[in-house]
């Protein structure tokens, strides 16, 4: 058999369905974040170029010497964001430095002439972005022959920077709130989708234990209905047991009380005989093992009535529980007169309406009396009590002040023939499992709790009560 485990389907889904989106929101995170320091590179290496050029129209030869004339706005152009600093050196092909920021670090060897690189470098403790650009000087403007000198402009980089990170932050953004929204509509997709596993689960949570009708396929998706098909194929497999079960009780019942009838009226009738002692002590002892094998043949045919059968299961109807707890203590009083002990029954003066079968309740009050006047030692005592202190619960407790139950005994007593060590009463050991399965059947809680003054056990069940 295949290990089942416990894997979500909406679980599965969700990873299938949402990593890949995480995976590409990563993705477009770094492409968005590199494309974003181009576009700030781009731009802002057009407005370092611009400024270059600002500086090499004010840079001529004149008299031998080359002059570089910067007005204060052209000053300010090299300076065009206050957040930066700016700096520029020019210097001839043969290195050295005619003016400017010495600090610059040294150009590309064999820069073309008029064509600028980018570069990046440091400038004391700045790192800064660097266009370096070979260009012409002669002592006219207008000729375009002699000497030639590189020029370098470079500014620091917290303005492109802070550039490029809002560009990163105006793209990556709308990525985010869409990957949100579309995780948002398959959560809410995956939830819709299962809904008729949910459906499908609660349909079956809601049923009862005798309920084995086939379950409609109406509404239930074309990936769900073998679902159904199995299960209803299973349901029908079940009936057709219980069924069977149904006619082994019913055969059983037939065939066993029968000849036990039979057999306890031939003792009756050999009883009445004069016999010498030892057959009249074997017939006795022949009676008695009839009576026991009767009792447990009743018992087990009450467990298998009161066990989860639809086959056998009976028409609920409104009843009052007071009336049937007084007549079932009724036929107790005699067997409790016999060992001596005071049975007495406090009901109510209001209807106390269960929803259920009166025969199984009567049953059950049967077992629970007759357990505990048989427990009890002689001049016990032993009560019945109705309470109502809850609008919807009506409490039946039975109640002695015999040995009582120990507490890591009180869930295994309802257990089919076990019995409590150390106890000498004749007993079936099904009695209590009966109690438990018919207080199953009618929806109600079984517990044992302390009885009459701290001693002995009382027995509480609690019915759903009907308005």
């Amino acid at each position: 058999m295949k290990k089942l485990t416990s894997a979500s389907i909406a679980g599965d889904l969700l990873a299938y369905l949402l990593i890949p989106l995480g995976v590409l929101a990563v993705v477009g995170t770094g492409f968005a974040y590199y494309l974003s320091i181009a576009f700030a590179n781009d731009a802002y290496d057009r407005e370092l170029l611009n400024s270059a050029d600002s500086v090499a129209i004010r840079t001529r030869r004149k008299s031998g010497r080359i002059l570089v004339d910067l007005p204060p706005y052209v000053r300010n152009l090299l300076r065009h964001d206050n957040s930066d600093r700016s700096f520029y050196r020019i210097e001839s092909t043969t290195g050295e430095v005619i003016t400017g920021d010495p600090e610059l670090p040294d150009p590309p060897a064999n820069m073309p002439l008029t064509k600028p690189e980018f570069s990046y470098g440091n400038v004391g403790p700045y790192r800064v972005r660097i266009v370096s650009i070979r260009i012409p000087v002669s002592e006219k403007e207008s000729e375009r022959t002699g000497d030639s000198v590189i020029l370098q402009v470079a500014e620091t980089l917290k303005a492109r920077e802070r550039f490029s990170q809002m560009l990163l932050v105006s793209m990556v953004m709308p990525q985010i709130l869409m990957i949100a929204i579309g995780g948002l509509c398959i959560w809410l997709g995956v939830r819709r989708g299962l809904r008729p596993l949910g459906d499908l689960r609660s349909a079956i949570a809601k049923r009862s234990q005798y309920e084995l009708t086939p379950l409609t396929a109406d509404n239930v998706p074309v990936e769900v209905q073998p679902l159904v098909m199995a299960i209803n194929d299973l349901l029908v497999r079940l009936r057709d047991d219980l069924d069977a079960q149904r006619r082994f009780v019913a055969n059983a019942a037939h065939q066993l009380r029968t000849p036990l009838a039979g057999l306890k009226t031939y003792t009756g009738i050999m009883q009445s005989f004069q016999l010498p002692p030892e057959p009249t002590h074997a017939v006795q002892q022949l009676d008695t093992a009839l009576n026991r094998v009767t009792r447990m043949v009743n018992r087990l045919l009450a467990l298998a009535k009161a066990e989860p059968n639809p086959a056998m299961q009976l028409e609920k109807k409104k009843f009052d529980i007071t009336e049937i707890a007084a007549e079932t203590t009724s036929d107790l009083v005699y067997e409790a007169l016999n060992k001596r002990i005071e049975l007495a029954f406090e009901g109510s003066e209001e209807a106390l309406m269960l929803n259920g079968d009166p025969g199984s309740v009567r049953e059950l009050i049967m077992n629970l009396v007759d357990n505990a006047i048989r427990y009890t030692p002689e001049d016990g005592h032993v009560t019945v009590r109705l309470l109502s202190d809850k609008p919807d619960v009506v409490t039946l407790i039975v109640e002695d002040d015999g040995p009582g139950i120990p507490l890591d005994e009180r869930e295994r007593v309802f257990e089919r023939f076990y019995r409590v060590l150390g106890t000498d009463v004749p007993g079936t050991g099904l009695g209590l499992a009966i109690v438990r399965e018919i207080a199953r059947s009618h929806e109600a809680q079984v517990r044992i709790e302390d009885g009459i003054g701290g001693k002995g056990a009382a027995f509480c069940v609690d019915f759903p009560r009907t308005a």
